[in-house]
């Protein structure tokens, strides 16, 4: 009986497409780190470059973005960490008159939180991040020099506001994430030092750069709302997001910002995976 009833539990969580919090589920099988909350969402971005490496002159325009998370409680002592992942991903192109700038970046992120429980329904996290992030800009119109590629890492400070607040019979969840590098390094050639030098003669010397937010003053935050709904008897979770991701950098006589602000749409859904050991009940990494 009881295996049967785990197997009807287990099968009913698999119908459920899309959720973005636990709503009072009745079982001994779930344990925090197992309850997972994904999401996915794509967006258009506004882009602003400047690389005077390749240009002294602003490039404007357009470009597409998905994102995908992954939020969960991690596994330590009274489970009093969170953890996330997240992926962004951006293609686009920029315009100054007739000259065009291509722009393919992709980052990873990954996040340990402390959470702090202020007030009903609002909780704050602090904690640390690793950033990764590679990439070029591409200006075809270039004769020696058409592209600058980015590649960087560092370690970022990060922190979070969770507002759980009621809208008429439902819940909805407002965030508030921001980012800030404070130390990582960095690939910076020299200004008009080629990549022919650097890969094809060996001219390497000084490519690879400290970064802090003396020279590199960047930051990231987000905001998203999280709004519960009903689809043919399933429940669904809209997240409507906004990213303004901050880039500069004066490095080796260099000038640079890739500005981008996103409006991005999507799903967010909570992935539950059973087992029969550890009761915890009515659970939201959130």
């Amino acid at each position: 009986m009881r295996k049967a009833l785990l197997i009807a539990i287990t099968l009913a969580l698999l119908a459920t497409p899309a959720m973005s919090r636990v709503r009072h589920i009745v079982t001994d099988t779930i344990i925090p780190e197992r309850i997972v909350v994904k999401s996915s969402l794509f967006g258009i971005t506004l882009l602003n470059n400047l690389d005077t490496y390749l240009s002294n002159y602003n490039h404007k325009g357009l470009g597409i973005n998905f994102s995908h998370e992954n939020f969960r409680d991690a596994r330590t002592g009274n489970y009093r960490w969170k953890y996330q992942t997240l992926f962004n991903a951006t293609l686009g192109y920029a315009t100054l008159g007739n000259n065009i700038q291509y722009t393919a970046l992709i980052s990873q992120s990954w996040s340990g939180y402390h959470p702090f429980k202020v007030a009903k329904g609002l909780t704050l996290l602090a904690g640390a991040q690793i950033q990764f992030e590679g990439g070029a800009l591409y200006n075809p119109a270039n004769g020696n020099n058409p592209a600058a590629a980015k590649l960087r890492t560092a370690l970022a400070a990060t922190g979070m506001v969770i507002y759980h607040f009621p809208v008429l019979r439902s819940e909805w969840i407002a965030r508030y994430q921001v980012d800030i590098p404070l130390a990582g390094v960095m690939f910076a050639p020299e200004f008009g030092q080629s990549y022919y030098e650097i890969f094809g003669l060996g001219h390497a010397k000084g490519i690879i750069s400290f970064t802090h937010p003396g020279n590199n003053p960047s930051w990231r935050h987000t905001l998203s709302l999280d709004i519960p709904m009903r689809i043919k008897r399933h429940s669904t979770t809209l997240r409507i997001s906004y990213t303004a991701d901050i880039y500069q950098s004066r490095i080796n006589s260099i000038d640079c910002h890739i500005y981008r602000h996103t409006f991005a749409l999507g799903f967010a859904r909570t992935i539950f995976k059973i087992k029969r050991e550890n009761r915890m009940n009515n659970h939201s990494p959130y």
